[in-house]
């Protein structure tokens, strides 16, 4: 456990940044501020909701960007500047008058003062200080987004109900600049001296090529295979989030029992960040990687029986949260071992890329489907086939993960 001793600040900071950053903020936030601004502008649910897809067009475009920038600087520099703009940019929204228009620009904008607070970032930092283990301090500090979860909606409706929406979003911006920029300030730092290298998995046998630049990563299969498995992986998880209550509620279940069964998918998101984690330092990642994704494929079959009982409805979101509590805890170690960390946040960021622009049509391809034929069948089948896939390519890495014993 030496890793920790010297680095749990990292972790701590890394988690908690997460947890606060923008995006987190104000998906969990949004919620609760959309009836506000429906109420005070007259916008509908859908107008406001489609803010959502400018946001994931400048993530998409932007992330390069802050990969580029977080190798070149690093990432402490990044992330400082990214936390002050992000929070100028949360009060700025207190600002909104009765212009969606300006409300789709400032939402675009926001996105991109919060890029250098997406995971990239925080795992970039976590790979250069974790070896042996490198998978539990990623699960770690990938809890970060659950415990955002379970902080900031509370928080938003307590601030709207003592300030108003206006104050909501000053109140919001607040937290970065006080919880989160002082420790990367005082914490997030690169390491000046390790005892590890970054081409040897020392407790498993793993190696990883070290310094892959970018450009070689994009003409290497094992980037491509990667990039193209996490794009069903995004769909399927974006689609299952925000239609769960439907899909378990068209399956047959009672109002209780949804409630019950998402507090499980929650429960379980944890379970598998900590577990995974611990997997990945203890087994071949291509192996652990494949069997752990495709938890979440099983998920998707079993959600599409009808009549579900709440053993196995409990059963589907257990393991819908555990392939999604798992999914970035994967990536971010396949990255860090197959291309080592010199550009690591350029090949995670152009993978998250094209993983949000799958994302983007999880929603909406799942509520078509519903309204077309009043359930989810056929998406949850392409769902399931489709992350089944992702598991195999996954899988097939699982030799370039090998040191080759002379």
């Amino acid at each position: 456990m030496k890793e920790f001793k010297l680095g749990w600040k990292i972790v701590l900071t890394a988690m908690l940044g997460i947890a606060f950053s923008g995006s987190n903020i104000l998906l969990y936030a949004i919620g609760s501020l959309a009836p506000e601004l429906s109420a005070e502008f007259g916008w509908s649910h859908g107008s406001i909701q489609l803010a959502s897809l400018f946001s994931i067009i400048t993530i998409v475009l932007s992330l390069p960007l802050a990969g580029y920038l977080s190798d070149k600087f690093g990432a402490r520099l990044v992330t400082l500047i990214s936390v002050v703009l992000t929070s100028i940019f949360l009060v700025l929204n207190s600002f909104l008058i009765n212009n969606i228009v300006y409300y789709y620009i400032l939402a675009s904008l926001t996105s991109l003062a919060f890029a250098g607070t997406l995971p990239l970032t925080w795992t970039k930092m976590v790979t250069s200080w974790f070896d042996k283990r490198l998978g539990l301090a990623l699960g770690l500090t990938l809890l970060g987004t659950g415990l955002g979860g379970a902080l900031i909606k509370p928080i938003t409706v307590g601030l709207i109900a003592e300030f108003g929406w206006r104050g909501a979003y000053v109140g919001l911006a607040v937290i970065p600049l006080v919880v989160v920029f002082p420790l990367v300030f005082m914490w997030f730092k690169d390491p000046e001296e390790k005892n590890t290298t970054s081409d040897e998995f020392i407790g498993n046998e793993v190696a990883a090529p070290i310094n892959i630049s970018f450009k070689q990563a994009l003409k290497d299969w094992r980037f491509w295979t990667i990039a193209i498995a996490y794009m069903p992986i995004g769909f399927a998880v974006s689609g299952l989030i925000t239609n769960m209550d439907v899909i378990l509620a068209s399956a047959g279940a009672s109002a209780g029992l949804v409630v019950t069964a998402a507090t499980s998918f929650g429960v379980f998101v944890v379970i598998g960040r900590i577990v995974g984690g611990y997997l990945l330092d203890k087994h071949n990642p291509g192996i652990i990687g494949c069997t752990l994704i495709l938890s979440l494929s099983v998920a998707f079959f079993i959600l599409n029986q009808q009549d579900l009982s709440m053993s196995i409805a409990l059963l589907a979101m257990a393991l819908a949260g555990f392939g999604t509590g798992v999914e970035f805890d994967v990536l971010s170690y396949l990255i860090s071992r197959l291309f080592g960390r010199a550009h690591y946040a350029k090949i995670f960021g152009s993978v998250i890329a094209l993983m949000y622009v799958a994302s983007a049509f999880g929603p909406m391809l799942f509520g078509i489907t519903y309204d077309k034929y009043g359930n989810f069948g056929i998406v949850l089948i392409a769902a399931a086939v489709g992350v089944f896939v992702s598991s195999l390519l996954i899988g097939s890495l699982t030799n370039s993960l090998k040191i080759k014993k002379s």
